[in-house]
């Protein structure tokens, strides 16, 4: 029988044992630490060196991709397609009151197809009164030409009217009543001028023949004179005689001198009824000439007062500028006062561009310019199975604007279509209104660009003074 020891009494098996489990001591010196580095068949150093191998090539990759690729960004910006040529409001010029609506929302119009009738009560009986006034003044100038050329009768224009019209026919009566009228007062006044003339003429005639019967009776005194004073010196006869003849003499001079002032009066009272006469037919045509200078004047101004009644007239039935979709009519009731400019309703044009307008924010506007590419996402349709359609940014505001609910700042910008994306995209019916998101393309840079932006905008602030 075998008789077992505990290892407790067995001190060299023990220890045996212990050393079999523990890991073989080495020398930890420096001559055994370089033998280690060396050591090709460790594996603590292949899995260093394969550390250090892929964080080299890592960055190494990364920095090279870094400095040889670009990178784009973009701004991004919510926006409304609108048309070319937005929205027409239709207003009125001068107001009135509307008559009638004659469409209604979603009707389609074409040019110069009417859209509102106002009340014409008021134009029509004022555009009557200056055509009453025209005709007036027509008829008044033709019958001043027949008197400034001493016409016998008025020659009436064509563009008097027919005188068959009633209008017309009371301007003709009216004027060719004056005309003999004003034509029977010249000649009254002529003729007593003449008349005046003829008696001046006459009674300085009729004195001219007694200064010639005065001259006779001085030359025979003067003769029966000669005869007595021969009389008289023979003592054949008084010397009375003589001075009787003298005295005679001397009253016929008298006479004959009063005769010859009163003929100068008559003549020169001729001569003025005759001035007078002439200034009858001067005042006259100087009158005329006046009064035509003041017609034509008045009728210019009647004719430019009934084109622009016309045109009031005209514009009473409120026609569409161009071809469109009536929406937001303004004013319904027949009835109601239109105000001098107020909206009554709105055309959305057809058959023009259409154009997505945006709001972009006053911090990216640096990077925005006209002609930058961007990328429109009209958010009413699925992106899935749509890529973004291709545009151009054709206007950036100059300054800034204010939303007057928000109070918040933007630009308006906008960007065209590139035709080639809605051929692209057939089933895309672009209606003004749909949302859009604009994606505005900025320039390309390189990626470290944008990793050092950041640190070097940091440094730049860091070291300025306050």
């Amino acid at each position: 029988m075998i008789e077992k020891t505990p290892l407790a009494v067995r001190p060299d098996l023990a220890e045996r044992r212990l050393q079999q489990h523990q890991p073989a001591s080495r020398d930890v010196g420096p001559s055994n630490l370089e033998f280690d580095r060396f050591d090709n068949r460790s594996p603590l150093r292949r899995l260093v060196v394969a550390g250090l191998a892929t964080i080299l090539v890592s960055f190494g990759g990364f920095f090279a991709w870094a400095f040889s690729v670009e990178l784009s960004s973009a701004t991004v910006a919510n926006g409304t397609v609108i048309v070319d040529s937005k929205r027409k409001s239709i207003s009125h010029f001068e107001g009135g009151v509307m008559s009638r609506l004659l469409v209604q929302e979603g009707d389609k119009v074409s040019a110069g197809q009417p859209l509102i009738a106002l009340e014409d009560t008021r134009a029509r009986s004022s555009l009557q009164s200056l055509q009453i006034r025209r005709i007036g003044l027509i008829a008044k100038l033709a019958r001043l030409k027949a008197e400034q050329t001493d016409m016998p009768q008025i020659s009436f224009p064509r563009d008097l009217g027919d005188t068959r019209d009633a209008t017309v026919d009371d301007a003709v009566k009216a004027e060719t009543i004056f005309f003999e009228k004003r034509r029977e007062t010249k000649v009254g006044r002529v003729e007593v001028q003449q008349k005046t003339i003829e008696e001046h003429l006459e009674q300085a005639t009729s004195l001219d023949i007694q200064i010639q019967a005065t001259d006779q009776q001085i030359d025979l005194f003067k003769e029966h004179r000669t005869a007595t004073e021969t009389l008289v010196k023979k003592g054949a006869a008084p010397r009375t005689q003589l001075i009787e003849i003298d005295s005679k003499l001397s009253e016929l001079a008298r006479e004959r001198g009063e005769l010859v002032g009163n003929k100068a009066q008559a003549e020169k009272a001729a001569a003025g009824a005759q001035l007078a006469l002439t200034g009858i037919e001067s005042d006259f045509q100087s009158t005329i000439a006046g009064e035509i200078t003041t017609a034509r004047i008045d009728l210019a101004d009647v004719e430019e007062q009934i084109t622009a009644s016309k045109d009031v007239l005209r514009r009473l039935e409120i026609r569409s500028p161009q071809d469109g979709i009536i929406s937001n009519i303004l004013l319904r009731t027949p009835g109601s006062a239109v105000t001098p400019g107020q909206p009554l309703l709105e055309i959305v044009p057809e058959n023009e561009p259409l154009l997505v307008e945006m709001r972009v924010n006053p911090r990216d506007i640096d990077s925005i310019a006209v002609g930058s590419h961007s990328q429109v996402r009209l958010t009413a349709y699925s992106q899935r199975s749509r890529l973004p359609m291709e545009g151009t940014i054709t206007y950036v505001a100059a300054d800034q604007s204010v939303d007057e609910k928000s109070n918040s700042a933007f630009f308006v910008a906008r960007a065209k279509l590139d035709p080639a994306s809605l051929k692209a995209n057939p089933d895309v019916r672009l209606y003004p209104g749909m949302p859009a998101e604009v994606l505005i393309v900025h320039e390309s840079r390189l990626a470290i660009d944008y990793l050092t932006s950041p640190v070097l905008e940091s440094f730049n602030r860091a070291f300025r003074e306050d």
